[in-house]
């Protein structure tokens, strides 16, 4: 089976073109450059050793400025987390100063995190709901998830083309395939992103590795993952406000949360689907003249 991407329509805002998908089935893909025509581990390694070294030394620079600035170490279980909470809050009722150096701190090890895909954004939701409130910690943090993933869409692009050549990847990645070759403009790619942000088992560091590589544009992508995350943050938030009371991460999701989730996944789903009907009738109920298809010559 043969995918492909019309490069008109899948260029990235580097000005590279998108991966040209061609036979992903078991026969090797065929490259013009002869850099490319290699095994794929032998283009990939290095690009995942310049990638792993960016995030090492991203890393030092984010404990040493966390370790610095507030005295706090990066929290990895829900113990640390409430204790951290307790420090980052007399930090930031003391001086205006307190508070800013928490607000650059937190955003520079949240965009880390999200940026490297690296599991326990739970945590720092958590933290940033405790110290700033359910509102302002869901809009706060929302604004870093979208940011942070931003990050992970360029970052992605170092790995490039060989990682899309890597069997289980590529045929994980024939779903969106499929959708950006079918979509036939960014707000239809916009509401299907909304859908996947907002379904609670997406793999989202793989939707962040592969959205920069299938062309998908950055906007809709941006947008879709600030949206997308508000519903997960806000329970975080709600879970943050109490974090004292918290005796697992799990006393924070449960059945019911999950069904709730699944449904306004759902629901992002209609505009998609009846979205050419919803705008007709919305026209006809307000005196407007639809328009008509244009003739085939």
């Amino acid at each position: 089976m043969t995918f492909r991407i019309d490069s008109s329509s899948s260029q990235t805002l580097l000005g590279e073109e998108a991966v040209d998908f061609t036979e992903l089935d078991d026969k090797p893909i065929e490259h013009e450059a002869d850099e490319l025509a290699r095994p794929t581990w032998k283009s990939l390694v290095p690009r995942l050793l310049f990638f792993i070294t960016i995030a090492l030394f991203s890393l030092l620079f984010t404990v040493t400025l966390a370790h610095q600035v507030l005295g706090i170490t990066l929290p990895r279980t829900l113990k640390d987390a409430q204790s951290t909470a307790t420090q980052l809050e007399e930090l930031s009722s003391s001086s205006l100063q307190g508070s800013i150096s928490v607000a650059c701190v937190f955003s520079v090890v949240y965009l880390w995190q999200q940026a490297f895909s690296v599991p326990g954004s739970v945590l720092l939701n958590l933290l940033a709901s405790y110290v700033h409130g359910i509102i302002i910690g869901t809009l706060w943090t929302s604004v870093l998830t979208a940011v942070g993933a931003t990050l992970a869409y360029y970052l992605a692009l170092l790995v490039g083309k060989p990682f899309m050549q890597i069997g289980w990847v590529s045929r994980r990645a024939q779903g969106m395939i499929q959708q950006v070759r079918n979509s036939k403009s960014n707000t239809e790619i916009f509401w299907w992103l909304l859908f996947i942000r907002l379904f609670p088992f997406t793999p989202y560091w793989f939707i962040n590795m592969i959205s920069s590589l299938l062309g998908i544009s950055v906007v809709p992508f941006f947008y879709s993952t600030l949206l997308g995350s508000m519903p997960y943050n806000f329970v975080c938030a709600e879970a943050g406000d109490v974090l004292g009371d918290l005796t697992s991460t799990s006393d924070i999701f449960s059945l019911s949360l999950v069904l709730k989730l699944l449904a306004v996944s759902c629901l992002s789903l209609v505009p998609v689907i009846w979205g050419k009907s919803i705008q007709r009738k919305m026209r006809q109920c307000m005196g407007i003249a639809v328009p008509l298809s244009p003739s085939v010559s």
